[in-house]
């Protein structure tokens, strides 16, 4: 595998692990790269593009790839419309698809003549979704005012960052629901799962920490709909919130490309990344949409719902003893495994670093005071 990040799976014995260059700095070293491995192969390999930036790489390259790998993604205009908020949710709009108010300006004059029409608190963030993690360290800002808005936005307006607006649709994270699947080459379901969040980290905002199977049907049709629109092809996340204003599930995002929480589908009876390799190497086992998957099955990442606990925690919204409970039944985990132990060691001891990293500064600003 190659990243260029220190992911907690890069730390597994199953794989070899390259360091690269971010793609944004260095395409072209994943491409030489990947030819390089490719054109060494005895058939043509299975690639899985775990991410936006690099679910575009290989779809923009793929009549350079296509010699060496067998993958199955969408056409590289589909994914720029799916990375853009404002073309996905234009999508969506068109096939009927509520979606969260949301507001597009180009200017902190537009901003301020759109901050007395709307409610507050509201999100702020870059309507490219992988540009907001690296420009701003995490996904969207909360502005709890006109103000703090305007202010807000003219710090991070640089031109060249495309920002939204949107509304904060009521409810907490268990009024989060997804469909994860996985489409062919022909724009056909192959496999599909439908899950609930019931805690994520950080809280409203952030990756799925506690999530459980559940069926879900009007997402599933919803999903599809929206697909179909995109003539979608490969792996797929989509999720919504379901609004109690008037019990509507509200589009909130397109994850083009497996998704970190995969082995709850795998413990549900639906191994994505099984069905893809079958699928794509020519001997499908006849794993298709017909195949049900298990309701109930809880799912848990060790590393985020520790954070999420402890912020539960020190906001006094959640005690230990409630935390436990909420585990009891658990049957997927992200991390732990006794036969690869090490991502969920390297997991906690990275915990216990921010942990200790964290005492530490509210020690000094006790002491400087």
């Amino acid at each position: 595998m190659a990243e260029s990040e220190r992911f907690l799976g890069t730390y597994t014995r199953y794989g070899e692990v390259l360091m690269l260059p971010g793609v944004e700095e260095s395409a072209q070293s994943w491409i030489d790269v990947l030819e390089f491995v490719g054109s060494r192969l005895d058939r043509p390999g299975v690639l899985f593009p775990t991410s936006d930036v690099h679910n575009l790489l290989v779809s923009h390259h793929r009549v350079t790839l296509e010699p060496y790998f067998r993958f199955v993604l969408p056409e590289p205009q589909t994914l720029e419309q799916i990375v853009d908020k404002r073309s996905q949710y234009g999508i969506a709009q068109a096939a009927g698809i509520p979606i969260p108010k949301s507001h597009f300006p180009e200017s902190i004059d537009e901003v301020k003549l759109l901050s007395n029409s709307i409610t507050y608190p509201c999100i702020l963030k870059p309507y490219r979704s992988h540009d907001a993690r690296k420009r701003l360290g995490h996904k969207l800002i909360v502005a709890g005012s006109a103000s703090e808005l305007i202010s807000r936005y003219a710090e991070i307006d640089t031109g060249e960052l495309p920002l939204m607006v949107q509304e904060i649709v009521p409810g907490g994270d268990s009024a989060l629901f997804g469909y994860l699947a996985l489409w062919n080459q022909d724009s056909h379901e192959l496999a599909w799962v439908t899950k609930r969040k019931l805690r994520q980290f950080p809280a409203q905002y952030g990756d799925g920490s506690l999530q459980v199977t559940v069926d879900a049907p009007e997402v599933v049709e919803l999903s599809r709909r929206l697909l179909r629109k995109l003539e979608y092809r490969g792996f797929v996340g989509v999720e919504f919130k379901l609004d109690p204003r008037d019990d509507s599930y509200r589009l909130m995002e397109i994850n083009a490309r497996a998704v970190s929480g995969n082995q709850l589908a795998i413990s549900a009876g639906i191994d994505f990344a099984w069905i893809a390799y079958q699928y794509l190497t020519g001997c499908d086992l006849g794993a298709g949409s017909e195949r049900r998957f298990q309701h109930g099955i809880k799912y848990v990442n060790e590393e985020w719902d520790v954070q999420a606990y402890l912020a539960l925690r020190q906001a006094e919204a959640m005690s230990l003893g409630e935390w436990l409970g909420s585990l009891r039944g658990v049957e997927a985990r992200a991390l732990g495994a006794w036969d690869d132990p090490i991502p969920l060691v390297v997991g906690f001891l990275r915990l216990l670093r921010q942990l200790v990293a964290g005492l530490w500064s509210t020690a000094r600003r006790l002491i400087e005071r």
